[in-house]
């Protein structure tokens, strides 16, 4: 009798926003830091880079590393451009986005499984990230604070992680602190992991 053996399903991809409506609150470090990570795991790994300044891209250029994520240049974040990518069998693709583009932050949150939320702890910071948290409800999408860039023993950090836990919402933890360490690896095509 013949044994039909059935081949295990091939995942789908992920596709990880990283969005903030306010600059400055360190999304491309930690677009880079998190594909880093998830390629060092083994894993096929893409990153494209929607802000105009290009902070991925030229990072991504100074980077020597065989673990590397792979950047795709020049492509949108339209439904179409992520299914060709997945198409390829990559498994992670991550999206940095720009601060203040409303509708080019909203067509990424679109296409994504998942939105990361990095903001500082100001309550300045908190109230303007508040419409990245509306365009996830809108287009009914998961998504997860991160206070970043954090001191991380200061009243003010446990006033708005308290203030980020209520409605429903999620806070990720550890806190990331604020560290020069971020700054410079990034310079030099790294993460603050890789400087160890």
């Amino acid at each position: 009798r013949w044994i039909r053996t059935r081949m295990p399903k091939k995942q789908p991809m992920r596709v990880i926003a990283v969005a903030a409506s306010k600059g400055g609150v360190g999304k491309s470090t930690l677009t880079a830091a998190l594909a880093v990570r998830a390629a060092q795991d083994g894993r096929r790994v893409g990153l494209i880079d929607m802000d105009p300044q290009l902070s991925l891209q030229r990072w991504h250029s100074r980077r020597k590393h065989a673990d590397s994520p792979v950047l795709f240049e020049d492509v949108d974040s339209s439904a179409e451009a992520i299914e060709l990518i997945a198409a390829e069998g990559w498994e992670y693709l991550f999206l940095d986005t720009p601060p203040s583009q409303v509708d080019r932050i909203g067509s990424v949150i679109a296409c994504s499984d998942y939105v990361l939320i990095p903001t500082r702890a100001g309550v300045m910071d908190i109230e303007a990230v508040r419409m990245t948290e509306e365009l996830c409800v809108e287009f009914r999408k998961p998504s997860a604070f991160m206070l970043n860039m954090v001191a991380p023993n200061a009243k003010v950090t446990a006033d708005m992680a308290r203030h980020l836990r209520t409605g429903g919402r999620v806070l990720l933890e550890p806190f990331i602190a604020y560290r020069q360490s971020h700054s410079n690896a990034m310079f030099q095509g790294k993460t603050a992991g890789e400087l160890r």
